[in-house]
């Protein structure tokens, strides 16, 4: 029992601030590109800001389920998360048309691109590799139990 405390002590240490980072960027991105989609091309809706509140809320979650079926060592819940920053970046990306203010633009900009960088980085792929592997060991057990 201590092994796996101690275990998993050194794997949140090695691991945890790459994840952690990539899903903050993830949440600053959101809200950049809501933020910047509510205030450019949907400025003359009187309902705007329920519809980005709904639009906030329901994209959370989704990005936070994403997150979790990576974490239990799901490949499909990664490439969820690329698609979240792409779709985020092309929300933004045509925005300077209608003249955002500008560090509103670069920044929602930038957290997408951070955010993919960060997903590419080794320590990001190591992560999802002990991931994998942890989740083999779990489905080998069950099977085995289920065998019994």
């Amino acid at each position: 029992m201590m092994v796996r405390q101690v275990s998993l002590k050194a794997f949140l240490a090695d691991y945890f601030p790459a994840f952690i980072c990539a899903f903050f960027l993830a949440c600053f991105s959101l809200s950049a590109a809501i933020s910047l989609a509510s205030s450019t091309f949907f400025r003359g809706e009187p309902e705007r800001a329920r519809y980005s509140f709904v639009a906030a809320v329901v994209l959370g979650l989704l990005l936070a389920v994403s997150h979790f079926f990576m974490i239990r060592g799901r490949a499909w819940g990664v490439w969820a998360i690329v698609a979240f920053y792409a779709v985020c970046f092309l929300i933004v990306l045509p925005t300077y048309g209608y003249r955002p203010h500008m560090a509103a633009y670069v920044i929602g900009l930038l957290f997408p691109m951070l955010g993919l960088l960060l997903l590419n980085s080794k320590r990001h792929r190591e992560m999802r590799r002990q991931l994998r592997e942890i989740r083999h060991l779990r489905e080998a057990k069950s099977a085995r139990h289920k065998a019994r």
